[in-house]
């Protein structure tokens, strides 16, 4: 898995030369099901984002799909299409001869990584602050439902996150005309005055303060969205969506230069959907981030990781009482393999692993008006062009 992320932006480049050919031996080779096929082979969509949702869906099934894609694009006939191949895998193109015995260039075996990459490197976390972790925390807004339970999502991630040494700040109740404002403030952030528009908070000694000082970029920079989201996006506190786009854009390697080559790590709890998985013990009174996000493609940006609460089209759960499945989960994963010195994919699967196993009553209503219970679950979905490996190393005491 590792080389197909490290190298997915030039994969993209190179499969998206022609993508048909390579959907097709994908499929052949029973890489991807039927279903995953008919999906990803969309009419009108452009090869770079059939190549990249490809990507996506193999490295989503785990090690050994990755492996045999890996294994697939090292074939002579492979990479007689896709010639730049060897620039990844430094095999020789294979003859046009169809009587060619492939024999000699034996296929490089996913797990020698000696040939198949360079040794992979860690993103450098040692500047004081690691970095700044920023949290937008809507709760009450104008027609969608209170979100009561995000205040506890909140405090629990400055709390874990100040452990890892980020300087956290929050802003509250913010519109989508804010949003964006907000996050393009934080990406520039060149002077105090700045921020004040925003009511931006700060967590020093267990609670949030008035800021005091201009904060400053570190080694990595985190965002938490705690919102209602639609198909499109993410809501402000008005009901209108921020598009995904619009959250990311503010730190690529354009807006934020000083984020260039540094992990930009976003985690979003708010709905894609109004589905919600059946099937599924009571978990208390429910509630969910609906008010209806969109199945995104993440830009080719490098070096970005995004976490969302549940796959497209689906709701996401969220306790009145005890904060989202999410959210909580995440919090706890953090505490619990950042001490390990374990890398954020270890962390993104202890995520998604606890979540797809809790199961809870969501109060409905059916067509005819009345209101019932069904027994419902919830899945995490990750997406990231991150070049290195990413651990965090953990405080043993909570900063200020």
């Amino acid at each position: 898995m590792q080389t197909l992320r490290e190298k997915k932006t030039l994969l993209t480049e190179i499969l998206s030369a022609d993508s048909s050919y390579i959907l097709q031996h994908v499929q052949q080779e029973k890489i991807v099901t039927q279903r995953d096929y008919k999906n990803l082979n969309i009419p009108n969509q452009s090869d770079e984002k059939t190549v990249i949702n490809l990507l996506d869906k193999v490295m989503n099934k785990g090690d050994t799909k990755c492996c045999e894609l890996v294994n697939l694009l090292q074939k002579p006939d492979i990479i007689h299409n896709y010639p730049r191949l060897e620039e990844i895998f430094n095999n020789h193109p294979a003859p046009s001869d169809p009587t060619f015995n492939p024999a000699p260039t034996v296929p490089i075996p996913c797990t020698d990584t000696s040939d198949l990459e360079t040794e992979v490197s860690l993103y450098e976390m040692t500047s004081v602050p690691r970095g700044l972790c920023l949290i937008i925390n809507n709760e009450i807004f104008d027609k969608l439902r209170e979100r009561t339970g995000t205040n506890k999502d909140a405090v629990d991630l400055a709390n874990i996150f100040s452990r890892l040494k980020f300087r956290v700040v929050m802003c509250k109740d913010k519109t989508a005309v804010e949003i964006p404002s907000v996050l393009k403030v934080f990406s520039e952030l060149k002077q105090l005055s700045d921020l004040q528009p925003y009511d931006v908070k700060e967590w020093v000694g267990g609670q949030f303060t008035d800021l005091k000082d201009l904060p400053k970029h570190g080694d990595a920079f985190v965002c938490c969205i705690l919102s209602h989201g639609k198909k499109e996006g993410v809501c402000g506190t008005d009901g209108t969506v921020v598009p995904t786009i619009d959250i990311l854009s503010p730190f690529n390697g354009t807006n934020c230069r000083i984020l260039v080559e540094k992990p930009k790590l976003f985690f979003i709890q708010a709905c894609r959907g109004s589905t919600y998985r059946r099937e599924c013990q009571r978990d208390g009174e429910l509630d969910t981030d609906d008010g209806q996000i969109q199945d995104y493609t993440l830009p080719l940006y490098s070096d970005y990781l995004v976490f969302m609460a549940n796959v497209d089209q689906y709701l996401s759960i969220r306790s009145p009482t005890s904060g989202s499945w999410f959210i909580q989960s995440l919090c706890g994963q953090l505490e619990k393999i950042c001490t390990r010195g374990k890398n954020i994919y270890e962390i993104l699967t202890g995520v998604k692993a606890e979540v797809s196993k809790k199961e809870g009553d969501l109060r409905v209503k059916d067509a005819n008006g009345c209101y019932g219970y069904e027994v419902v679950k919830q899945s995490p979905d990750s997406r990231d062009t991150l070049t290195k490996t990413l651990i965090f190393p953990a405080e043993t005491t909570p900063s200020s």
